[in-house]
């Protein structure tokens, strides 16, 4: 069953809702659509917010502040995406100390930007940066028009990770390279794929995001993710080296697991368990990309030899060979069904 919390402006919506008694996948979203702009300021303080205190909107006097956030529920882990125009926001020590919201939040910077971060230390957060909020702590914001994404964890589940220690992560920038990528490529895909997700999708899809982003923590502080812990995220990451790299030639499963950070052997072992080999989700990918070019008007000027080659192919009989396997069909018919829909 899907579930999905709408944005009404009635009285009980003007509190943010308490996550806690709600089913892991719920969605809700609020916007200052239909918000009169002199009130908007203190909507996205009372009904949207809830571990920071919007003080300043920075909006030009003839363009009313605009502003969406989508949060979805889990266990143990918040899905919040957000965009707004510029404003200033703060969590200050009084805050912190009254509220009960001590998580962990690895956040990404879609679009636009951070003019002033200060959590522990200050800096300017950029678009495609990958850096960490400790909401016990102090934070000060601000920020240009932007678009950011954050899984908010909980501090025990991070504190379990990281052997008991948490408490210097505020402020820490990610790579941006390595499984930090993956991780911010899987987040921009469950952006665009949560709406059309039923509530328990959601709910497996924000948790994998979570397994990805500790094993990430993991590697940053330890140089290895422990795949026994964070399977499905290294598993998940895998698969999206594989979709992105799959038309290098050179793609092996040692390049692989090198991305994910984990041993040949363990990538093998997460692979076996889903039923899989890694060898043969590359060349699959390879064959799946190809029959996309091979469908393409707009590939219909290449040759066969060159569609196999962009498909990370080095010779045309082995591509072939492998597409008529695997679709029952060889390429050049493949391509004459697909000009004849």
């Amino acid at each position: 069953m899907s579930q999905t919390l709408g944005d009404s402006r009635d009285a009980a919506s003007r509190a943010p809702p308490d996550l806690s008694a709600l089913p892991p996948g719920t969605l809700i979203e609020r916007n200052t659509d239909g918000v009169p702009p002199a009130e908007r300021l203190a909507y996205w303080r009372e009904a949207v917010l809830k571990r920071m205190e919007p003080v300043e909107l920075l909006t030009a006097e003839e363009r009313p502040f605009r502003g969406r956030l989508v949060r979805v529920v889990g266990r143990d882990v918040e899905f919040a995406c957000h965009s707004s125009d510029a404003i200033r926001a703060r969590r200050d020590a009084a805050r912190c100390a009254a509220d009960d919201c001590d998580d962990i939040s690895i956040s990404f910077m879609l679009s636009g930007g951070s003019e002033s971060t200060r959590n522990v230390g200050e800096q300017r957060i950029a678009s495609g940066d990958v850096y960490i909020v400790d909401y016990a702590r102090p934070v000060h914001m601000l920020r240009s028009r932007h678009s950011d994404a954050s899984l908010i964890i909980s501090r025990r589940r991070v504190a379990e990770v990281l052997g008991g220690d948490a408490s210097r992560l505020g402020g820490v920038r990610l790579p941006r390279r390595g499984i930090a990528a993956l991780l911010t490529a899987h987040v921009r895909r469950l952006m665009e794929e949560l709406p059309h997700l039923a509530l328990e999708h959601r709910a497996v899809a924000i948790s994998v995001a979570m397994e990805m982003a500790l094993a990430t923590l993991q590697q940053a502080r330890e140089g290895m993710a422990d795949a026994d812990r964070f399977g499905r995220g290294l598993f998940r990451s895998a698969r999206l080296v594989i979709e992105r790299d799959c038309v290098n030639p050179e793609l092996t499963p040692e390049a692989v697991a090198i991305a994910v950070g984990c041993s040949r052997a363990t990538l093998y072992r997460l692979f076996a368990a889903h039923g899989e080999s890694v060898a043969a989700a590359i060349w699959a990918a390879r064959l799946a990309h190809a029959a996309v070019l091979l469908a393409s008007p707009g590939e219909s000027h290449f040759g066969i030899g060159e569609i196999a080659f962009r498909s990370g192919f080095l010779d045309q009989p082995t591509f072939s060979r492998m597409f008529k396997r695997r679709y029952g069909v060889t390429a050049r018919d493949a391509r004459e069904a697909a000009r004849l829909r």
